[in-house]
């Protein structure tokens, strides 16, 4: 926003003077009863873009990135679901703010093939968002209409197994399906490293997008992966787009 200048007493701008301006109120007419600094919902910069591609392509895109950016690995996963599978190369910038993970499916099934037919090729999966304050965010994202993924209720009841003294008030995490990783202060000489993270339903076409806040843990819920790939199976489960698998018969087992 220009300050402009030559402003009078009072804060009046006499004439000539250019005053109190923006780009926006040159080539923008304000929306009557719009306000123009709208509350937000506690999301403020974007912590990482997961880019999925064709079977066999991750290496290619992961040379691409690194030739023309200097990205380096950081991360690498080999998640299998119930059904399906996929394998994720985390590549981040020099200077460490940028952070995409390549996606690549293990096979024709899975949520990674479903989004390059309805996409039409490859490209960003998921944009996710950081917030100092997941609870408030997911709490007002949820009021303004925002429709997350649901998470198995299993999940829940294996954290305090999978990371004691995580310090976290389980019951809120519960209700708003929230999602956490990282290690607890048991498991590390380093203290309590956390994530917390929970995804959104498909918002624009086949992308959707993540709220994450980070509490010391620079992973991308590896832990959570499965949980996760497992909701997205249900959901793919429940749009017929998987068929569950059908019980081994004891018999012939």
């Amino acid at each position: 926003r220009w300050r402009g200048k030559g402003a009078g007493a009072g804060g009046a701008t006499p004439p000539g003077a250019i005053g109190d301006i923006s780009i926006n109120d040159v080539h923008f007419a304000a929306i009557p009863g719009a306000r123009p600094d709208p509350a937000g919902h506690g999301l403020t910069y974007i912590d990482h873009l997961t880019h999925n591609v064709h079977r066999g392509r991750m290496r290619e895109w992961a040379d691409f990135y690194s030739t023309l950016f200097n990205f380096r690995e950081m991360r690498y996963f080999d998640i299998e679901g119930r059904l399906t599978g996929l394998k994720s190369k985390a590549m981040t910038s020099p200077c460490g703010k940028i952070r995409i993970p390549i996606n690549e499916s293990s096979d024709d099934k899975s949520q990674i093939a479903e989004y390059l037919d309805q996409y039409h090729g490859e490209g960003i999966q998921h944009i996710a968002l950081g917030s100092a304050d997941i609870y408030r965010s997911v709490v007002a994202l949820r009021a303004a209409g925002v429709a997350f993924q649901d998470t198995p209720e299993a999940y829940y009841e294996l954290i305090e197994r999978r990371l004691p003294g995580h310090g976290e008030p389980l019951e809120a995490l519960r209700r708003l399906r929230i999602l956490i990783d990282g290690h607890s202060a048991a498991e590390s000489d380093a203290g309590r490293e956390l994530l917390l993270q929970i995804f959104t339903q498909t918002a624009v076409g086949p992308i959707f997008f993540e709220i994450i806040e980070r509490k010391g843990d620079q992973g991308f819920g590896e832990g959570n992966f499965r949980a996760l790939f497992e909701s997205i199976e249900l959901d793919q489960i429940r749009r017929g787009v998987l068929q569950e698998a059908p019980a081994k018969d004891k018999n012939n087992a």
